[in-house]
Formats: structure tokens, sequence, C-alpha cells
């Protein structure tokens, strides 16, 4: 299991930055010019200047796909199977859970943008991931009538965030600015399809090599 998840995370990991270099990267500094250009004071982050950034980067990207390979072939292991067909099922759920879910009600924005407070914009981004999860699991395990009760659960956190506490999506008074930063979600949504359909399948097929191996040794 740890094995599978550190290999598949490290090669997930290096895909999502190269993609990155090439996608969402341009966009947030086509951003920043504008945070800075009507800042009086910009603040110094030497993370912002390569190699830094990209060195930062690349290991963040690594980090996190180690951490969601773990995740992934923890649920391959208690299912006692894997292979790249139940991987991209699997891929594909751990999108909606981490990254489509919690998008409709806190969506990723750029340098500049005007956003809710952090704490509310993280407790939405928790109860969004929480919900979805369970909403997934319940229609996953459940027949019949009684999977509405995990399509509820995937739509609570819009009823929450929109109607009942209202979450104000990010906001400028710069078109061009917003231009960028539409074009921004639309990109970073992409890129983490392709990054979590990449992870569950490598993670798939490499688990259930390990397996058909140990079979073979035993």
């Amino acid at each position: 299991m740890v094995s599978t998840a550190l290999l598949a995370g490290f090669l997930a990991g290096l895909c999502l930055f190269v993609i990155q270099r090439s996608s969402t990267l341009p966009l947030i500094r086509s951003a920043e010019t504008y945070e800075k250009a009507s800042s009086l004071q910009s603040r110094s982050d030497a993370f912002a200047m390569e190699p830094l950034r990209s060195i930062s980067t690349l290991l963040g990207d690594v980090f996190v796909a180690v951490g969601f390979g773990l995740i992934v072939t923890g649920i391959y292991t208690v299912r006692g199977s894997g292979g790249w067909e139940l991987g991209l099922l699997i891929g594909l759920a751990g999108f909606v859970t981490f990254h489509l879910a919690p998008a409709v009600v806190v969506p990723p924005a750029v340098p500049g943008m005007e956003v809710a407070s952090l704490a509310l914009r993280q407790t939405a981004w928790l109860v969004a991931v929480a919900s979805a999860a369970i909403g997934i699991i319940l229609c996953f395990y459940l027949s019949g009538l009684a999977r509405l009760s995990g399509l509820l659960f995937l739509v609570l956190p819009g009823v929450v965030f929109r109607l009942l506490v209202p979450l104000g999506a990010p906001s400028t008074p710069l078109p061009s600015l917003a231009l960028v930063d539409r074009a921004f979600v639309t990109r970073t949504l992409g890129v983490m399809l392709v990054f979590w359909l990449i992870i569950g399948s490598l993670s798939g097929y490499l688990f259930a090599r390990a397996q058909r191996k140990a079979a073979l040794v035993n």
C-alpha cells in the first residue's frame, strides 16, 4: 500500500507540476501584475520568485499527490482489489470530493480578487468535502430511493452557503482580471481532473500488479 502510494503519488505529482506550468501558473503571474498595480506597497515574498517558486510548487504537488495516493490505495486495501478501471472511478470520485464540490461554494481565485474571510472559506471547503464524501459513499452503497440521501448530501453545501450563510463569490472591479479569474477556475478544475485520473488509474494498476506478484510468491 505504502510503496504504491509513494510511486503513484510521485509520478502524478510530477505530471501535475508540468501541467500547471503551462496552464494555471501563467494566469497566476498575470493576476499578480494587477495585484501589485493596485497595492501601494507590495509584500516581499521569496517564494514568489524563481527558482524557489518552482521548487516549492513541485514539492507541494508531490506531497499532496502522495497524500491522496495513500487515501486511494487505502480504499484498494479495504476492498482487497485494484486495477486501473477501478482506479479511474475512484479518481473521478476524488475529483468530485476534493475539487468539484468545493468549487461550487468556494471556487479557486487568482491573486487580486476580493474574497470572503479565510475562516469562512475554510469552513465552507471542509463542509463541502465532508458532505461530498458522505454523499458519494451513500450513492455507491445504497440502492433505490435510499440513494436520494446521497444526492441530498451532494447539494447540501450549495444550499447552506448560497441561501442560509451567503458566501460571496470572488469579485473585482477590473473586467480584465475577472476574465483571468474565470479562465483560472476552468483550467484549475481541468488540471485537477486530469491529475485524479492519472493518480487513480496509475495507483490501481500498480496495486493490482503488486497483488499478482505477491500471489505468485505465495
